[in-house]
């Protein structure tokens, strides 16, 4: 009997043994680890930026894959990225503002970033890259300062990077051929003279260059607005006194148009789609106009959101996809402090003998929610959609 028990134990345990075997053989056949490190990579860009945060969590070698450099360049030239939307948000009485994603499926905004940092909360200008969102300059305890930081919207963290020549706030930015260029916002009138004006950073390279510009406005004024144009290497700019200006990162010249643009405080976030300028306006607005005109009109079909939503004011609007733009605003039903957005696109046509453009909400609702009402108010520093 006791021959026959043991016997047994060791059937049983042979058996747990080839089963064991046999499943870590599976295992390892089915896993993508067996693949070349080509194909592995390629087999990443098939799936989506969500399947790629889930795949990093599983080893180390795919959370390398799906952080690479390469991999990011791959789905841009295949096309397999969607955008994500990022916003820059300073909720008071918190010290520090903090980075959001815009949830794709349940659209939503999540912090990215563990803990709050020191940053500026006011008068930063940001610009966009294929990876990730440059912040430079702003105020730091009331001070200009030239501190620039870097948010990786791949590994989604927060990277001090090396400063600019000068401290600045209500600077303008922009970025051409991966290069960004930073106007203006020098407070100190003894140093902010025509060749501290303009300063340059190539992305390949750690440092900041001061720029020589060619007739450089005469005064060192603040840039309210910079806009790239269609051929990519002029900025359309003005300045806090709707002063409008034209630089040529050819030639590294401003040229003075001559024009001014009328109340330029009352148009913010700027912007260039489909040959047409747009900005967020006051009373819940959005305006446009043709870059060769000076005369905004309004865009039409926001009407039911400015019903809907008593004192509704446009806080930023952005870019989201080629065909969608986003607004944000702020509202407090029932006293809770949240932050809404809606999705539009836009279409012009001919109504008699002037252009309208029209706007057609695509989705709007609450992407934030102070449940705990321990926030007194909400500062959107940026909003900003990448590819990925």
């Amino acid at each position: 009997m006791k021959g026959r028990k043991a016997s047994a134990i060791r059937g049983c345990s042979q058996l747990k043994l080839k089963t064991k075997k046999k499943k870590e053989k599976e295992t390892e056949v089915c896993g993508l680890g067996l693949l070349p490190d080509d194909v592995f990579v390629d087999c990443l860009t098939r799936v989506s930026r969500l399947d790629l945060v889930a795949l990093g969590m599983v080893s180390r070698r795919h959370r390398y894959g799906a952080e690479s450099e390469e991999l990011t360049d791959m789905r841009h030239r295949r096309g397999s990225v969607d955008p994500y939307l990022y916003v820059f948000l300073h909720m008071h009485p918190d010290p520090s503002p903090r980075w959001f994603v815009l949830h794709p499926v349940q659209r939503q905004l999540k912090p990215i970033y563990p803990g709050l940092y020191p940053a500026p909360v006011e008068g930063s200008c940001f610009v966009k890259t294929k990876r990730g969102i440059y912040t430079m300059g702003g105020l730091m305890n009331g001070e200009p300062t030239s501190e620039v930081t870097f948010l990786d919207c791949i590994e989604h963290i927060v990277y001090q990077l090396a400063p600019m020549k000068m401290a600045r706030s209500g600077a303008s930015a922009v970025l051409i051929d991966e290069r960004i260029y930073v106007f203006g916002g020098c407070w100190d009138q003894d140093v902010a003279d025509s060749s501290n004006w303009v300063e340059v950073h190539d992305i390949g390279t750690p440092t900041w260059e001061l720029l020589p510009v060619s007739t450089p406005p005469k005064t060192p004024l603040k840039i309210k607005q910079s806009v790239v144009m269609m051929d990519k290497n002029l900025v359309y700019a003005v300045d806090e006194q709707g002063q409008v200006f034209v630089f040529s990162a050819r030639e590294c010249m401003f040229e003075a148009e001559g024009r001014t643009e009328s109340k330029p405080e009352t148009k913010n976030d700027w912007l260039l789609a489909n040959y047409t300028f747009l900005c967020r306006g006051i009373g819940g607005k959005v305006l446009w106009r043709a870059p060769g005109d000076l005369e905004w009109e309004e865009v039409q079909g926001l009407e039911e959101l400015q019903q809907q939503h008593p004192g509704f004011e446009i806080i930023k609007l952005c870019v989201y996809s080629a065909e969608t733009l986003v607004i944000f605003w702020e509202a407090r039903p029932q006293g809770v402090l949240e932050l809404w957005y809606a999705e539009f696109s836009l279409s012009s046509r001919m109504e008699g003998e002037v252009w309208v453009v029209r706007g057609s909400i695509r989705a709007s609702g609450s992407v934030l929610s102070d449940s705990d009402s321990s926030y007194t108010g909400l500062n959107l520093l940026c909003a900003a959609s990448l590819h990925l």
